[in-house]
């Protein structure tokens, strides 16, 4: 059971800093779960050997199958959504973030680990911790219906299956409510949408050309604490990993939301840079000192009158383009370069 305690960390010149995060105890919240979970129980026992079979006057008899399952689940919402608001306290502090880079295979364990590492601090919604209490009532509802008017030899397990779905019903209703509720931390430690990236970073990764492709986010670290912000996916070039990158954003499902394009200074040529952005939908040119930039046509064809922000792979493939042709034209001909075009 948790307790009321804060954490520290070493700060500079070796002296203990407190820690922005107090965890408060829920241990008042888990008794409650505790107690209505053998409340349930006792409930399903005793309303599965009073009420079943049915008696003649049905409508009535109906209500404990429908009426007392609602009101647990509500009471199980409310101890889950209290138990996560009251878990900690939080300060904010000035968090400072630098770019990291991940592999598919480091992200997905990272989501995993920060799930299980920051449980009071994140909201985290899942869509059947929402509906499968839905669907149990639904059910509870219509057993009494199977047993009496279709089924009368099923009585002994429908007994039996009461109490098990009141007591399912409570547990996935109040862990589902302390998952997805937010208290004062949840602001800076829910994770942002990292499925999206990953979703972004295997579209991508098809494009030929491509030699390697990590997904990128700002961490901040404080202590013990991490934080994460805009996660995107960087992509390298084979042949020309020194001379540039792309990086790629999306923020919605699955679609692409903005692509940055660049090529670094040289000794023989300036920085070039390229922008595709979801509300334009075409690829900009910024070369210094040219500061408003100007429009480049995409190089590969395409029946569609404009990329649209599903077409993340062929903003992809049109960005390797355009950054192999100016190679070519700033540096001269390269077969690398244009086996990549061909």
């Amino acid at each position: 059971m948790l307790k009321e305690h804060s954490v520290g960390f070493m700060g500079v010149g070796g002296e203990m800093t407190k820690s922005p995060v107090n965890y408060r105890s829920i241990t008042i919240y888990q008794l409650l779960v505790g107690f209505f979970l053998a409340l349930n129980m006792a409930m399903g026992v005793a309303i599965g050997h009073v009420y079943l079979p049915l008696p003649f006057d049905i409508w009535f008899t109906l209500l404990p199958f429908l009426v007392v399952p609602v009101l647990m689940v509500i009471v199980a919402f409310a101890i889950g959504y209290t138990a996560k608001k009251r878990s900690v306290e939080y300060t904010a502090p000035e968090w400072d973030y630098n770019p990291v880079q991940y592999t598919v295979d480091d992200v997905r364990q990272l989501i995993k680990d920060y799930h299980r590492d920051y449980l009071l601090l994140e909201s985290r919604s899942n869509y059947w911790f929402f509906h499968i209490p839905i669907i149990i009532i639904v059910a509870i509802y219509a057993l009494p219906f199977y047993v009496s008017l279709q089924n009368p030899s099923f009585l002994p397990v429908a007994q039996w299956i009461l109490p098990v779905a009141f007591a399912l019903n409570h547990i996935v209703a109040s862990f589902g409510a302390f998952l997805a509720t937010s208290n004062d931390a949840s602001k800076d430690f829910t994770l942002p949408l990292i499925r999206e990236a990953l979703w972004l970073v295997e579209e991508q990764s098809k494009a030929k050309g491509v030699s390697q492709a990590r997904v990128v986010m700002n961490q901040a670290e404080l202590g013990d604490l991490r934080v994460y912000t805009e996660p995107r996916v960087i992509l390298r070039i084979r042949g020309f990993e020194k001379s540039g990158y792309i990086e790629t954003w999306s923020d919605d499902l699955k679609a692409i939301a903005r692509l940055f394009c660049r090529l670094h200074e040289t000794d023989t040529h300036g920085q070039v840079i390229w922008w595709w952005q979801s509300w334009d939908r075409n690829f900009r040119k910024y070369s210094s000192p040219d500061d408003e930039g100007y429009y480049v046509r995409q190089p590969i064809p395409s029946q569609a009158k404009e990329l649209g922000v599903r077409d993340a792979l062929a903003v992809t493939e049109n960005a390797i383009a355009i950054l192999m042709l100016e190679i070519i034209r700033l540096e001269g001909d390269s077969e690398l370069a244009s086996s990549i075009l061909s």
